[in-house]
């Protein structure tokens, strides 16, 4: 969806260039750029960031290419979502300082560079800058000024006594941190200079008392530290959650949003995964298909992202995500195997913001870097390994024993079968490619005892298990004429 909305904004773009931008132009294209990055919302800011810029690039027209500009920037500047800023400022960076790109006024071009100035350095991502103030009982304190060496997350709170909003913003914060003995370090920053209104203003609104918080008061009358530059305290409140590394995890906060990072940080719950509960589930939500296909696979993983996390309710994912994680492990069909890949990719290595504790990484994320390397070997579309194996080679002709390259097979339809003798489901397959050959005259089945090769030849078997997945046999793929991997996995009953 996203690739057609891309395709056709383009080929939209491109028709009005040199056509001049009246308002109908203007209103058309802003509703196309609207569409498309309203589409890719969720991807990544550096993604966004790219394509920001591919979008201005691809815009040869000046006039078009400045109304695109300007649009992505305001956009960015505007949006509710947190660390849009940064894509702002990239785009002010990257087209508009440099003088690529002319912004429709001066006036708009002073007060980009004024905000860029006052926020670059303390956008999502960067590592905080650092301060050196006093504290209410006159000690010095500096933060982020030298190597940090980790501890607890942080929260940096800039208010004013004289602000009716930072008097709400305090209440609520000094309810919620008292409520929940979050483990943060938590430092309130007055912007101002009356130090009897200072003192006041601690004693009725920020008393707080939780075994959990440690809570230092400071603040910089003289502003020597240029606290509001360096974290554009143009106005307050301004509210930061800063990570033990120093990265800026959070700014633009209200108590309700820091409320639900700070869940989201410690409310991590140890999760057990693959029980034969949850085996039962899914053997019934299978059980409707005889084979489930790598669709049917992808739609239940789906499901569940729809049902917990869109909704926000992360455990839920995490248990039912890691659980299926689990079932389509133990399982040898295609469909299955085929949907693990796929399981792993979407749903758990691209959402390091859910699987980020150390029980996430022992039991899930570590498991699936395990069944990702097994999953990145023999994988369709690729040429198989050029490889001579031992075994016994099956056309509708005749049965050969010999040393067969994997390569130059060169049958119409190719399969190969890696077996260990004793296993009657090896047997099994064994018997229905003798079928398959008898049915098809141009298949050719090099059948290959795994046993055998691990005995005789250890180097070779090295080989084999660095080259396919042969955790479970029977392992039966398929090649083209050219050595070409159409599929892994398969059976042939």
């Amino acid at each position: 969806m996203k690739k057609v909305l891309f395709i056709f904004f383009l080929f939209f773009a491109l028709s009005v260039q040199g056509q001049g931008l009246d308002s109908l132009r203007r209103e058309a294209l802003a509703g196309k750029l609207g569409e498309y990055f309203g589409a890719i919302v969720q991807e990544p800011l550096a993604v966004q960031a790219a394509e920001a810029d591919f979008m201005i690039e691809a815009a040869s027209d000046s006039l078009v290419r400045q109304f695109v500009a300007q649009w992505l920037y305001e956009h960015y500047l505007e949006s509710s979502l947190m660390g849009a800023e940064g894509v702002a400022i990239h785009i002010l960076d990257q087209w508009f300082l440099p003088g690529k790109v002319k912004m429709t006024s001066d006036m708009d071009f002073l007060n980009a560079r004024i905000h860029a100035e006052f926020n670059r350095m303390s956008l999502v991502g960067e590592k905080a800058p650092g301060l050196a103030m006093e504290t209410n009982d006159g000690q010095f304190v500096e933060l982020y000024t030298g190597p940090d060496k980790g501890g607890a997350y942080r929260v940096l709170y800039f208010y004013d006594t004289d602000c009716a909003k930072c008097r709400i913003e305090s209440i609520l914060l000094r309810n919620m941190l008292n409520t929940e003995s979050f483990p943060i370090e938590f430092y309130a920053v007055y912007a101002g200079d009356d130090r009897t209104s200072w003192d006041t203003y601690i004693k009725e609104k920020l008393v707080v008392d939780s075994p959990g918080v440690k809570v230092t008061h400071l603040w910089d009358p003289t502003l020597e530290s240029d606290f509001q530059r360096k974290y554009g305290v143009i106005q307050t409140p301004r509210l930061f959650l800063i990570a033990p590394d120093g990265t800026i995890l959070g700014r633009g906060l209200d108590t309700k949003g820091l409320y639900a990072m700070l869940h989201g940080i410690f409310d991590q719950v140890e999760l057990t995964y693959g029980s034969k509960e949850s085996e039962e589930l899914f053997d019934n939500v299978f059980a409707l298909e005889e084979r489930p296909s790598k669709d049917d696979v992808m739609y239940i993983s789906e499901y569940i992202n729809a049902n917990t996390l869109e909704r926000g309710d992360t455990v839920m994912f995490r248990q039912l995500t890691g659980d299926l994680m689990y079932y389509l492990a133990s399982k040898t069909g295609e469909g299955y195997k085929e949907g693990l890949s796929d399981l792993l990719e979407n749903q758990i290595f691209s959402r390091g913001d859910v699987w980020k504790s150390q029980d996430d990484s022992l039991k899930v994320t570590g498991y699936a870097e395990i069944l990702s390397d097994l999953l990145s070997k023999a994988v369709p579309g690729t040429v198989v390994p050029d490889l001579k194996l031992p075994g016994v080679l099956m056309t509708s002709k005749k049965s050969k024993e010999g040393t067969f390259r994997l390569k130059k097979l060169r049958g119409g339809e190719n399969v190969v079968i890696f077996y260990t003798v004793g296993c009657p489901v090896c047997d099994a397959e064994k018997a229905a490619a003798r079928s398959l050959v008898q049915e098809d005259p141009t298949a050719k089945v090099l059948m290959v005892n795994v046993d055998s090769i691990v005995e005789n030849d250890p180097a070779l078997a090295d080989q084999l298990f660095k080259s396919f997945d042969l955790t479970s046999l029977p392992f039966i793929l398929q090649t083209d004429k050219k050595g070409r991997i159409l599929r892994r996995y398969i059976s042939l009953q």
